[in-house]
């Protein structure tokens, strides 16, 4: 019969093994591009992002320390340190709103993370009904170095809510 040989490109493709080396420098000419694009805008996102992580931790550990208070039948308190950038949670058997020998511990200086600034704070506590402790009003203030500010308030209800400016305080979000 008929036994002549044909040409089979896909053959020749079938066997090549690796790229070429036009073809890598085509993929790393497109994530270079890619890199050039995304990198400036991941910097400008991380003081934000980290702003919202701290506030986020704050919020999180004042309804820890509520619900602790709730659960142990007790007073639970949150102390902030300005100067230092970090707070303590603990139960405040004694009532006193401070850190006592006879009080129990739930997180001990816990840190902010980098860039982010406290500028205000107020010591936080809660009944054993899951209400604030005093009249005075509680407000944890925090900014980046971008102008960002965010506020954690508790209401007399115990109720915690986050706010954010970007007008230096004049409105909140």
């Amino acid at each position: 019969m008929f036994n002549k040989r044909s040409f089979c490109f896909w053959k020749l493709l079938k066997n090549r093994k690796g790229f070429t080396l036009t073809e890598a420098l085509v993929v790393i000419g497109v994530l270079a591009i890619m890199i050039t694009i995304s990198v400036p805008s991941y910097i400008s996102y991380l003081p934000k992002h980290r702003l919202q992580t701290s506030a986020r931790q704050i919020y999180d550990d004042l309804q820890l320390a509520k619900i602790r208070a709730v659960k142990d039948n007790t007073d639970a308190c949150i102390t902030f340190d300005i100067v230092n950038e970090n707070y303590t949670v603990f139960l405040d058997a004694d009532g006193s709103s401070s850190w006592n020998a006879g009080d129990t511990m739930i997180k001990n200086t816990v840190t902010l993370e980098n860039g982010v600034d406290m500028t205000a704070a107020n010591a936080c506590g809660f009944n054993n009904r899951g209400l604030r402790t005093t009249a005075q009003t509680q407000v944890v203030r925090l900014t980046n170095p971008t102008g960002l500010i965010m506020r954690i308030d508790v209401n007399t209800a115990g109720g915690i809510s986050i706010l954010m400016s970007k007008d230096n305080g004049v409105t909140w979000s």
